[in-house]
């Protein structure tokens, strides 16, 4: 739930005029003003005041106990950075120190719960939203942030940089210190990914460590809910939870999608309650509901989530599992060169891969690489499409110091492999914004949690030896081993469907591979022809044509940018590519490119109508 903490109290209206779901409400601590929405996690004692964003754990506190394992930890936090292996969780939080008036803020070693800071002429706000933080102080729109949102990969800010001039999001792992001033006082970094690989972890000890984490997060509750794909991701949360809870199911998709149906069956599994939500309609969602959720979350970016929060009806919000980082153990983000050799030798054979030394000259190398594809698109058309005033040689130099400050972040873990700097910063970027926004998005309606992605397991599992998560060798390894997994191994995944997970690899890669390319022939046959009716999978699942095929969806479009805040040459060019989409003169691709624009737009009209108010 959102906070506000400011050096000046914020004007009556200005919370009004967002329209919150939740209760505001106000008060001091020390010599600040905050604003929270009501329900707002944090703790108050030892002259402290804390404002929590995720969960945080003391292992050294009784499970039940959660109310002293946050007071030690947020206690041993204003002191000790990075924590201990007695803390853990998956979080952000301020905490004020009433007698001194200075302030600690920090997030765990990916930070997917964004925390941000301004200090600008007598103005010193913290805030985990941005149009909180932009409503109330004088912080104008950042050219690069807006470029950045609007043509860099993942349509995502870089490093510290936001799309308002001067605030500044928290880097993944860092730890500031404030004085009441505003001034910086301290700076540290979490850099302990990394550091004890191992290839010899035994997957029981990994699995003990796992439930551990998963215990302590569902310490107070009694309802757990779990975003249930039907992948190894979510069937690792379902096997982790206490039998003893009450689980509760939730997929996106028709009941008879494929994908449904083994969600179901995997749910049928564990005793779980069961429920798909289908409104492929929210795709392209009104713009008032578009809205809706920007204000409430500023997450908007794959809105398959929309169908299940638009029909959850909000009683209390119970806590909801997601398993997103799961894709770490399987080392899905790890760059190996996939060719027909290598899947024999490396993925059949089970040789070991030959990982590259990280020197100074190839790390170098690397940086290069990145830098070349993050600035590829500054152009003088593309800035002048979102009325942006920059030269083009301004904005190359901007992007590169946000990208050199992530490559010092990962420079100081010291990593021995290229393929682990690779995976670090695809971790710093593309699992910290739009991954964590599935994350934020559900706190609309949950505590959405994220166990994978927690202090201790994430730094349990990048020191789990590449050659041991390639290919999914060491998941293969926990379902077979484990009893609470074999029960999830039994059944087909959504990619080779017909046969369970724990099927020989001889019968599995030949359904994976005949499913992929009659796949890949009906989604030419459709193009080709031009006919949206036409078969687009062997299994029934989402299907994107039809999404684009929607009667409403081209008046959806315009409404979007009724206000225009990113120029016409922009929305025209992202209005257009999805009409070719529609009509199959280009293959209808997810439309998480149009919505970023769409919920890009919102916040500014956000943000700029709210303080010309």
């Amino acid at each position: 739930m959102k906070f506000l903490i400011s050096q000046r109290s914020p004007g009556k209206d200005d919370f009004q005029k967002l329209e919150l779901k939740y209760q505001v409400e106000a008060g001091t601590v020390g010599p600040y003003s905050i604003v929270t929405e009501k329900d707002t996690s944090g703790y108050s004692g030892q002259g402290l005041r804390s404002f929590i964003d995720g969960y945080i754990r003391d292992f050294n506190c009784a499970m039940p106990d959660v109310a002293s394992q946050t007071e030690n930890a947020i206690g041993l936090i204003t002191k000790q950075w990075p924590v201990p292996n007695s803390i853990s969780g998956s979080f952000s939080t301020a905490i004020i120190e009433e007698k001194t008036g200075e302030i600690v803020v920090c997030n765990d070693a990916i930070g997917v719960y964004p925390l941000y800071y301004f200090a600008g002429e007598n103005e010193f706000y913290i805030s985990n939203s941005l149009i909180w933080l932009g409503v109330v102080s004088k912080a104008s729109v950042d050219e690069v942030g807006l470029f950045q949102r609007t043509y860099c990969p993942e349509f995502a800010n870089i490093g510290s940089r936001t799309l308002l001039k001067n605030v500044k999001r928290l880097l993944p792992g860092e730890w500031i210190r404030f004085r009441k001033s505003g001034e910086i006082r301290e700076r540290k970094y979490d850099n302990e990914l990394y550091q004890q690989l191992s290839d010899s972890v035994a997957p029981l000890k990994y699995w003990k460590a796992f439930k551990k984490e998963v215990s302590y997060c569902l310490a107070e509750e009694e309802n757990v809910h779990v975003a249930l794909s039907g992948g190894m991701d979510s069937r690792l949360i379902m096997g982790s939870v206490p039998r003893e809870k009450q689980l509760f199911c939730h997929t996106y998709g028709q009941e008879d999608y494929y994908e449904s149906l083994i969600a179901k069956r995997i749910a049928g599994l564990y005793d779980a309650n069961f429920r798909s939500y289908s409104q492929p309609e929210l795709n392209f969602p009104g713009k008032e509901v578009l809205e809706k959720y920007t204000i409430e979350t500023e997450a908007i970016y794959l809105n398959h989530w929309l169908e299940i929060l638009e029909e959850h009806e909000i009683e209390n919000r119970e806590n909801m599992l997601v398993g997103d980082m799961t894709e770490s153990l399987q080392g899905r983000n790890l760059p190996m060169k996939k060719n027909w050799k290598n899947f024999k030798q490396y993925y059949l054979g089970r040789k070991e891969y030959p990982l590259t030394e990280n020197t100074r000259e190839k790390f170098e190398d690397w940086k290069d690489g990145v830098i070349s594809k993050y600035t590829g698109l500054i152009s003088q058309k593309h800035l002048n499409r979102i009325n942006v005033q920059l030269t083009e040689e301004q904005i190359n130099n901007e992007i590169t110091a946000d990208l050199e400050e992530l490559f010092l972040r990962i420079e100081q873990h010291n990593l021995p492999y290229l393929e682990l700097v690779s995976e670090i910063f695809t971790w710093f970027t593309h699992s910290r914004i739009p991954m964590g926004k599935q994350i934020l998005i559900l706190n609309s309606n949950f505590k959405s949690f994220c166990v994978p992605m927690s202090v201790q397991i994430l730094r349990l599992t990048s020191n789990l030896h590449p050659n041991l998560r390639l290919n999914g060798r060491y998941i293969k390894s926990l379902f077979a081993s484990v009893k609470e997994l074999k029960l999830g191994a039994s059944e087909p995944t959504s990619q080779i469907p017909f046969v369970p997970f724990n099927s020989p690899e001889i019968f599995k890669v030949p359904i994976w591979f005949l499913r992929s390319e009659i796949d890949d022939f009906l989604i030419k046959r459709v193009m080709k022809s031009g006919n949206p009716k036409k078969r687009y999978r062997v299994l029934k699942s989402f299907n994107w044509v039809e999404v684009y095929q929607q009667p409403k969806m081209e008046a959806k479009l315009w409404s979007y940018f009724e206000k225009n805040y990113l120029g016409e040459g922009y929305t025209n060019a992202v209005i257009y590519g999805a009409l070719k989409r529609r009509n199959l003169e280009q293959w209808p691709l997810s439309n998480i490119n149009i919505i970023n624009a769409a919920a890009l737009n919102a916040e500014l009209a956000l943000l700029k109508a709210l303080k010309d108010e």
